[in-house]
């Protein structure tokens, strides 16, 4: 496993949060970001990607204290780290901390540690997320924050956050008590790509997904249960990406027993979601085990999924025009140290904004005191994936790693 070395102080002034002419063999600078879930203190990492595509590596450029605490644990798709670069809040990260229920929000600055905590911002009505994380997503700006409750007495809610200065500090928009069909909290979700007309898709822990109609208020639009929870043990959507054109939702199904599974749904303009059509569970999708974790590619031909039951990750075809989902290429990677330096793979993200993606990150942990981050290469025909030689990359800043976030200028 490959450690992460520092740079140079130069070397981030020029790159870090700035667009600027790449280093390396990548066409833009990539960067990803981690939210380490660590406990008394929470961190987020920041690492840079050099190299060429066998030769690349990921290079450490800080870590920073949030100012509040994580729980070590929760939903594994949950997305609780963001890092925008879109006007007005531009260079902003924002961060769940579980632990203490707050969102931690850094903005660049140009000395070490080259991130500093704007403000961590609490709840105004006491919602908590100890139960099972504290999912962020940012659309123009506004921020969404889903508060998983403390499994006790307090309820599972939705909060708007939004940013009216630019200037990464956050002013509370609203809230809505909310739980799924059968009352799970929300563990996934995702912003749909429509600006006229903005959705909130998202998967609860009952089996259930269901849609929220976002902006200056925050509305439910709808709920209904997935048909992969119908199959073979039953599952839940863990994770949720939504197509470029704003048409369809796919949802990984989570169960420890079904083999490599995803929901679809069509999406009206208004981000209504239709009813779902399982794909696999039975085998026809290969033998992962236990979709834990999905994203698009860039131009929407291939899904790709983590299998945190086995350690792999599926790369399936998708048609954007019919919503129908295949695996014609067989494409099934092992994935480097599972049961030897981590245990449990929990998110996946595309590096880049075009064609099938310049590669892929994959979030691993919850077996030593470190925690690793994977780097996969993609061809563009097939949507197979390599794990680079270098890779995984260890972030030693704890053992706990589920949240990753990509971004390039």
């Amino acid at each position: 496993m490959t450690k992460v070395p520092k740079v140079s102080v130069a070397l981030i002034l020029a790159g870090l949060f700035l667009a600027a002419t790449a280093g390396s063999a990548f066409a833009s600078r990539n960067y990803v970001v981690a939210n380490n879930n660590t406990s008394p203190t929470n961190t987020i990492s920041i690492y840079e990607l050099f190299g060429n595509t066998q030769g690349a590596s990921l290079v450490s450029v800080t870590t920073v204290p949030t100012g509040g605490q994580g729980i070590g644990g929760g939903y594994p798709a949950n997305p609780t780290v963001v890092a925008t670069k879109q006007y007005p809040i531009p260079g902003c990260v924002f961060v769940g901390d579980a632990g203490s229920s707050d969102i931690a929000v850094l903005k660049p600055i140009n000395q070490s540690p080259y991130l500093q905590v704007v403000g961590n911002f609490y709840s105004v009505d006491g919602d908590a997320a100890t139960a099972g994380g504290l999912g962020i997503v940012a659309s123009g700006a506004y921020v969404y924050a889903s508060y998983t409750g403390n499994g006790n007495n307090i309820s599972p809610a939705i909060e708007l956050w939004f940013d009216s200065t630019g200037h990464c500090f956050l002013e509370n928009g609203g809230r809505l008590v909310t739980a799924g069909i059968n009352s799970g909290p929300i563990d996934s979700m995702a912003v749909t790509p429509n600006s006229n007309h903005p959705a909130l898709i998202v998967g609860y822990t009952d089996g259930s997904v269901g849609s929220y109609s976002i902006g200056a208020n925050i509305l439910l639009i709808g709920q209904e249960m997935i048909a992969g929870s119908g199959v073979g043990s039953g599952a839940y959507a863990s994770s949720v990406a939504i197509s470029r054109d704003g048409k369809w939702a796919i949802f990984a199904d989570s169960s420890a027993s079904n083999t490599t599974q995803v929901d679809v749904a069509p999406l009206t303009p208004r981000g209504r979601l239709g009813p779902t059509t399982t794909y696999g569970g039975d085998g026809t999708l290969g033998t992962g085990l236990n979709s834990t974790s999905v994203a698009l590619s860039p131009d929407n031909r291939f899904i790709y999924v983590v299998d945190s039951g086995s350690g792999q990750l599926t790369t399936l075809s998708f048609d954007t025009t019919t919503g129908i989902v295949t695996y014609p290429n067989n494409c099934l990677t092992d994935l480097k140290g599972y049961n030897a330096s981590w245990a449990t793979a929990s998110q996946v993200d595309v590096i880049g904004d075009a064609g099938t993606g310049q590669g892929l990150y994959i979030s691993e942990g919850f077996l030593t005191g470190d925690s690793y981050i994977a780097l996969l290469a993609v061809d563009s025909k097939t949507g197979c994936t390599t794990e680079l030689p270098r890779s995984p990359f260890v972030d030693s800043n704890g053992g706990s790693l589920q949240s990753i976030a990509s971004f390039n200028f």
